[in-house]
């Protein structure tokens, strides 16, 4: 039996439908055979090596370089990997399955019914991103024990729940932190409108580097704009290297007052200037939204408008 062309039996797995494809891999949802070996889900997600750079020795690397890492990272808000293997002439991927979609589906969906993320939501999201980078920093990589940086934090690698739980994904070109950005064929992977100004310039990146693509999550939640986003990718980036942003208030009435100071800090320019770590920028956002009566925000009204946008299953 198949499905767009593949066997859709992989022996512990049984592929059921395509749910997503990327610029390396494609997504399936599958059954897990076994549910007791992950974690007692009935349902995965199996991620496959495109066709097209399965003979390409630089993607099966990357591919096989992000299933070696995120094997080992095991937190709350972020997506669970629990194995890699090659079938026939294929590279395959285990993944937890989140009953939701990437924040950015659900923004879109929403956006397209001029709605936006209540800001209650959008401090439970950034609650649970930031509990997931302050995990990732400090996991440790190597003999010299590097600090572990994402370098591609945006809303297409954060899944959200229709119940509400935020999930971290994607460490296809994370690296130890001082180490090189990942390349493939001279191409600079990540993300333009979310990279940082360090990652523009090809300098050194550190947690810090994560942090301020949590900003531009941040302002544009808050927001509903686009922060850096332009036509040509050349005027992205140096919108990312120059633009200051304004405060979220100019644009959002009702906001704490502190939330502009945190967005301002989350997004300086200089690295020195930032957040020292995810922890902190955490505090600081609790700190801001309890004061303003939002506590740590609101999970259930996060699902609720997950739902809403992405409808039932």
């Amino acid at each position: 039996m198949t499905l767009s062309g593949i066997e859709t039996d992989l022996g512990e797995y049984r592929l059921l439908e395509r749910i997503a494809v990327g610029g390396m891999a494609e997504v399936y949802l599958a059954e897990a055979k076994d549910p007791e070996k992950h974690g007692g889900a009935g349902q995965v997600v199996v991620k496959r090596l495109l066709p097209n750079h399965r003979a390409d020795k630089a993607y099966v690397e990357l591919f096989l370089d992000e299933a070696r890492l995120s094997v080992k990272l095991r937190h709350p808000n972020i997506v669970r990997t629990f194995k890699a293997f090659k079938k026939g002439l294929d590279y395959y991927m285990i993944q937890e399955y989140v009953d939701g979609g990437s924040l950015e589906s659900v923004l879109l969906r929403l956006k397209a019914r001029r709605l936006r993320l209540p800001p209650q939501a959008t401090v439970a999201v950034m609650v649970g991103l930031l509990k997931a980078l302050d995990y990732v920093h400090r996991a440790r990589l190597g003999e010299q024990h590097v600090a572990l940086v994402h370098r591609d934090v945006n809303p297409g690698n954060i899944l959200v729940s229709r119940a509400g739980v935020v999930k971290l994904t994607d460490f296809g070109v994370a690296e130890g932190e001082g180490l090189g950005a990942k390349r493939v064929h001279g191409a600079l992977r990540g993300t333009p409108p979310y990279m940082a100004p360090e990652q523009v310039r090809g300098k050194r990146v550190d947690p810090r580097t994560d942090l301020f693509s949590a900003g531009i999550v941040f302002w544009e939640l808050l927001t509903g704009r686009d922060l850096f986003r332009a036509e040509a990718e050349y005027e992205t980036l140096r919108k990312v290297v120059e633009h200051e942003a304004a405060p979220p208030s100019v644009y959002a009435s009702r906001l704490p007052e502190a939330f502009d100071t945190i967005v301002a800090r989350a997004l300086a320019k200089d690295p020195e200037k930032r957040f020292r770590s995810a922890s902190h920028f955490g505090r600081d956002l609790v700190l801001a939204s309890k004061a303003f009566g939002w506590g740590t925000g609101d999970s259930e009204l996060l699902g609720q408008a997950v739902t809403h946008a992405l409808g039932h299953r």
